[in-house]
């Protein structure tokens, strides 16, 4: 049934610039989408850069000699398309989806911000407004703080652990020569890479690129700096609210790292799905939290399994001593054969309904390449999780899951004492 998709049809050529060119020609969809990521990230910023990164994403849609601000707004709406940015600790991205016959008016339009985005400080001072916005509203947001505490606690001092956001100090002293200097040591041709799957051709979408890319700079900065070190502190944040908001990180596998797909099973089967074991156990047949679930974020040098759960503050001593059984009892081996095949189907199910779409069709082209400098095959992908076993999950579990493993981050109200945990560290108040 599934069959179809699994005939890829990826080409792949690296521009004479060193640009990364992926696309996928889907014949059976009307459209396409096209993603442009820059190998840069917050973690990137040097000390006083904080927030560079992020302040120029929501530079690219201010305007360029060629178009104003409400101008790519409009232009896009015209024929129906969306268009999006994003920042995180590792990438930057602008995508767009279009019909497949605009196109070219995307390639041409997302190519405009990136490389021509007007800098003024006029543009500069309105927009900082915004960020500083952006960033007081995050920080009204409890499921938000208690991750970012966390991996403050899980990486101490590593840009990491820095918020994308940036920090008001570095905003504040935002100007356009500044913003300038830094897109251009940081968005090169070097450093990109152009993911588009649809209704598409290869050829043309070279022949759409090779004029639009020439006005990036040639060369830009590599990533420097050591990896993040995981270290199991805990962060305890008492302030004003209505309930507890929780979150653990254990140390995960690297995306490269060839147990990538058991740990996938293995985080499905702990928060990771409906039936999973945290979600069974914390709410459906105790009641204490409405949401509590577990992911996997691997990235190139290093990864985290986070937990995140909310509860009534009188009910954290609970919440927090049956997800500790949880994780003890996996970490032992209880693991059950059912389960592992169970948690496999899922994700094979869940693969094969994304890849209908064209948008993560071009993640998918992305992620690959950024990460693994290739893109996984969806045959291989079946197969790797076909071959995860019972016994696989159970030893990935025991050295992912045990004790001492896991760095943590309390946001809660009342008295600090009601938030210890006896299997983590001492937290430390913040």
């Amino acid at each position: 049934m599934a069959r179809p998709l699994l005939s890829e049809n990826v080409e792949r050529t690296v521009t004479p610039g060193g640009t990364v060119v992926l696309s996928e020609r889907l014949p059976h969809v009307a459209s396409a989408s096209l993603g442009f990521f820059f190998r840069t990230g917050s973690r990137d910023e040097a000390p006083g850069e904080e927030g560079m990164t992020h302040f120029l994403e929501h530079m690219f849609f201010k305007g360029t000699p060629r178009r104003t601000g409400r101008g790519i707004a409009e232009e896009l709406d015209a024929v129906g398309g969306h268009l999006d940015a994003g920042t995180s600790h590792d990438y930057t991205s602008l995508y767009a989806r279009v019909l497949a016959e605009h196109v070219p008016l995307a390639c041409d339009m997302v190519s405009d911000m990136l490389c021509n985005s007007l800098l003024s400080d006029e543009e500069v001072g309105r927009e900082r407004g915004v960020v500083l916005d952006e960033i007081r509203l995050y920080e009204d947001e409890p499921a938000d703080i208690v991750v970012e505490n966390l991996l403050k606690a899980a990486y101490g001092e590593h840009p990491m652990a820095r918020p994308v956001l940036g920090r008001r100090e570095v905003i504040d002293g935002l100007d356009h020569r500044g913003l300038e200097a830094f897109r251009r040591r940081r968005y090169a041709s070097d450093r990109l890479v152009v993911a588009v799957a649809g209704l598409v051709e290869h050829g043309e979408v070279l022949r759409l690129l090779a004029p639009l890319l020439s006005g990036l700079p040639a060369r830009g900065v590599p990533r420097e700096g050591p990896s993040p070190v995981h270290s199991p502190r805990c962060r305890l944040v008492i302030r004003g609210q209505e309930q507890a908001h929780y979150a653990l990180a254990a140390p995960a596998l690297k995306a490269t790292d060839e147990r990538y797909y058991i740990m996938l099973v293995l985080n499905n089967l702990l928060g990771g799905s409906y039936s999973s074991r945290l979600f069974q156990e914390v709410r459906e047949k105790r009641g204490l939290a409405y949401s509590i679930g577990s992911s996997v974020d691997s990235f190139a040098d290093g990864g985290l399994l986070v937990i995140q759960t909310a509860c009534e503050p009188g009910k954290f001593g609970q919440t927090a001593g049956v997800i500790g059984r949880v994780l003890a009892e996996l970490a032992s081996g209880g693991v059950t054969d059912e389960e592992v095949i169970r948690n496999r189907n899922q994700l094979k199910g869940a693969t094969f309904l994304g890849m209908e779409g064209t948008s993560t069709r071009m993640m998918r082209l992305a992620m690959g390449t950024l990460y693994l400098d290739r893109v996984v095959p969806l045959a291989e992908v079946m197969e790797k999780v076909d071959a995860v076993t019972p016994g696989a999950v159970r030893e990935l579990a025991a050295g992912l899951l045990g004790p001492g493993r896991f760095a943590s981050s309390v946001l809660a109200p009342g008295d600090p004492a009601a938030y210890r945990v006896p299997w983590l560290a001492e937290p430390v108040a913040c």
